[in-house]
């Protein structure tokens, strides 16, 4: 059973590189990001996918997981390029 979860962590991370890499981190204060990113772990992506209303945390929860990271992947991608976009303004 250990083989199988350490399969689908490496398939799950291979598929969402956006959510489970740490690189191109430009730009990135490391403090505070990595000190709240380990704080509040998987809380984080609830409140995302929720869109901070803690009512829906329970819907959420119930979704299909690839459903849930492929959100959780654009959402990030799509956040990195706005920022980028308005630093390069």
């Amino acid at each position: 059973m250990y083989v199988f979860f350490l399969q689908f962590k490496q398939r799950t991370t291979e598929n969402y590189p956006e959510l489970f890499e740490s690189g191109n981190t430009e730009g990135t204060d490391y403090g505070a990001a990595t000190n709240f990113g380990k704080k509040w772990g998987w809380y984080q992506s609830l409140y995302g996918l929720s869109k901070g209303d803690v009512r829906r945390f329970e819907y959420i929860t119930k979704l299909n997981f690839h459903e849930c990271f492929m959100f959780l992947a654009f959402e990030k991608e799509k956040n990195q390029l706005e920022a980028k976009l308005i630093k390069n303004r």
